[in-house]
């Protein structure tokens, strides 16, 4: 794994869109020894399901501190509504 979860967050389950990057704000980084594989790669970041984009957006950010050249994220399914 070229990301790691540097500690353990709540459900984002009932959260608003602001309390859900708030919960992973500093959550996930690169991978202290593993995160160099990102340097000038292509990434595609894979969740299954995407309610506010909140965990994307932050792994996002995460492979481009590693040095990720382009970072795309791919859903399986989108929850609709203003959640």
């Amino acid at each position: 794994m070229a990301l790691l979860r540097l500690r353990p967050t709540p459900s984002q389950k009932g959260r608003s869109r602001d309390a859900r990057y708030k919960n992973l704000d500093e959550a996930i980084m690169p991978h202290p020894r593993k995160g160099h594989v990102l340097d000038q790669r292509n990434v595609v970041l894979i969740d299954d399901v995407m309610t506010s984009g909140a965990t994307l957006a932050i792994a996002t950010d995460a492979c481009r501190r590693a040095g990720a050249e382009n970072v795309s994220v791919l859903a399986l399914a989108r929850v609709g509504g203003d959640t």
